[in-house]
């Protein structure tokens, strides 16, 4: 079976599994076996993410974020250490859904988490073997593309923003539309992950600024 699509079952299992371990502990119901079950898929899902990218060979349960289950902000800059310590090219991205704040305040929490979670789904379907992807705030993420450069890394960003551009959000609320905003750098002249992705920040922040929706820096710079 594709990993991608066991990772998707997985996740979702845990989602499940959450919810009934909360129901249980409100109404106080039996939560040993369901702590353990939470606890099994948890740990395939670890599994899976360390068996796409040797970058997550130390990742630690506790490093993984709570909602998406994917490398929190901590476990992202340690691969990003990492593929500095190499010598192969890649890029680092940094995007945030854009507006993402309005979500909670006009609709509510839950529907900003969901679209978070779905968010990471498309995220994890857009990326290569090797890649990885990690949550580092609240609507934000970063991704390591090894041996993707310039174009190739633009591509990439692109075809995750129309991805989520073209995503029936409509199932979530009427009308709602989402959107990224993307920046992406090679590793040349950097010598920390700090910096690296600290450059990737200051190019989405362009990108957001000047409308949103597009990855900066594009194809026409």
């Amino acid at each position: 079976m594709n990993p991608e699509k066991l990772r998707d079952e997985d996740l979702r299992l845990a989602q499940l599994l959450e919810q009934a371990l909360s129901q249980a502990q409100t109404h106080g119901g039996p939560v040993s076996l369901l702590e353990e079950a939470l606890r099994l898929a948890q740990e395939r899902n670890l599994l899976l993410l360390k068996s796409r990218s040797t970058l997550l060979d130390e990742v630690t349960p506790g490093e993984l974020d709570e909602l998406t289950h994917l490398p929190n902000a901590k476990a992202f800059s340690t691969a990003l250490e990492r593929a500095l310590a190499e010598e192969g090219d890649f890029s680092v991205v940094f995007f945030s859904i854009d507006q993402f704040d309005q979500l909670s305040n006009l609709f509510s929490a839950a529907l900003a988490d969901e679209v978070v979670l779905r968010v990471a789904g498309l995220v994890t379907r857009a990326l290569r073997r090797g890649d990885v992807a990690g949550r580092l705030e609240d609507g934000s993420f970063g991704l390591i593309l090894r041996g993707a450069t310039g174009d190739r890394a633009f591509g990439v960003c692109e075809r995750l923003r129309m991805a989520v551009f073209k995503q029936d959000w409509n199932t979530l609320h009427p009308g709602l539309k989402v959107t990224l905003s993307l920046g992406h750098t090679g590793r040349s002249g950097h010598r920390s992950a700090s910096e690296v992705l600290a450059r990737a920040r200051l190019l989405q922040a362009e990108a957001s600024s000047s409308g949103q929706n597009q990855t900066f820096p594009g194809s026409y710079y």
